[in-house]
């Protein structure tokens, strides 16, 4: 399907071409004039996509529902769902491309759980601010996530009380060595037979070989 999408494009852009050229009698002109369309029409997409994906929030605050409620609401009808976890020891660091954070949390039997994004900067401890300090706030022994079902999406962490100190390794450039032990760090994944240790190993090579 991604294939013929791709054919797909590229066929339009060569028609899109070809009328321009007969239209403007220059190959060069028509090459600009195709550009500023395909730049302008990429801007309009993201533009439009922001504002659709925006939608349903922005309704929500207009009928007074609060995220929380929303949550709730997928909860009670089955929409969403918590899964509950515990562990004893993490790894935590950020990834420069993206500015997001990420924890690899083992959960046991040799699993992995990523958590990633730039919410989770939220939980992270804090003092160089009067109004916002805080203690370190997750990972936890125990919490929970709620996801929603038909996307696997995390809406929501819920930590728990006795925080668990995480190992901090040097922020990334590249997660090559993340993606070739089989961490595609997506937020959410869940990752099977792959020791901790083995993920600590490859983030401490890294750092030592910069």
């Amino acid at each position: 399907m991604k294939s013929l999408l791709g054919y797909g494009l590229i066929a339009g852009f060569v028609v899109a071409f070809g009328a321009l050229w007969l239209m403007t009698k220059d190959a060069t002109g028509a090459f600009l004039s195709l550009l500023v369309l395909a730049l302008a029409g990429a801007l309009f997409s993201a533009v439009a996509a922001y504002f659709l994906s925006n939608v349903p929030r922005w309704l929500r605050r207009l009928r007074g529902v609060t995220w929380a409620d929303h949550l709730e609401q997928l909860e009670n009808v089955g929409e969403a769902e918590r899964e509950h976890y515990e562990t004893h020891r993490a790894l935590t660091f950020e990834d420069l491309n993206t500015g997001c954070l990420v924890h690899l949390i083992d959960v046991g039997d040799d699993r992995l759980l990523c958590l990633y994004g730039q919410n989770y900067f939220d939980f992270e401890p804090t003092d160089d601010d009067p109004e916002i300090n805080q203690p370190r706030r997750f990972p936890t022994k125990t919490f929970a996530l709620l996801r929603r079902k038909k996307k696997g999406e995390v809406l929501a962490v819920f930590p728990g009380a006795a925080v668990v100190d995480p190992i901090i390794c040097e922020p990334i450039t590249s997660p090559v060595k993340l993606h070739d032990l089989g961490i595609k760090l997506r937020d959410g994944e869940l990752v099977c037979a792959i020791p901790f240790h083995a993920v600590v190993h490859a983030m401490r090579v890294k750092a030592a070989s910069k």
